[in-house]
């Protein structure tokens, strides 16, 4: 089955700045351009959640995107109405070609404003 790119994504980041006034805002702050990340999105079969329980990790989404420095464990994807939270990053012997995210749904936090890199 081959995995092709074709689910749309977003990347992002939350992170807590102030203002000139001193007051704290949370703003999303997304690693790409507007409307510009695919991924293959697929489930993580029953054998697989259970590897990996196995060993203490929660697990249920695989993404595969294109390389990109600025993805990090902790950094959250949307998709579909969804929020996930990155839990691995795979580089597979940093050919820095894919990379293989590992990602659990959880809940979105609230933020003041977004912001995308361009």
């Amino acid at each position: 089955m081959s995995k092709i790119k074709d689910k749309k994504i977003a990347i992002y980041e939350i992170k807590a700045e102030r203002d000139l006034n001193k007051y704290e805002s949370k703003v999303k702050r997304y690693i790409h351009d507007r409307n510009n990340l695919y991924a293959y999105v697929r489930e993580l079969s029953e054998r697989e959640k259970f590897s990996a329980k196995a060993v203490g990790a929660e697990q249920s989404t695989l993404f595969i995107v294109n390389y990109n420095k600025k993805v990090r464990v902790g950094q959250y994807i949307e998709f579909r109405g969804d929020t996930f939270i990155i839990q691995s990053i795979d580089g597979y012997e940093w050919y820095e070609r894919d990379l293989t995210l590992r990602a659990i749904r959880c809940q979105t936090e609230a933020v003041d404003y977004e912001e995308y890199d361009e």
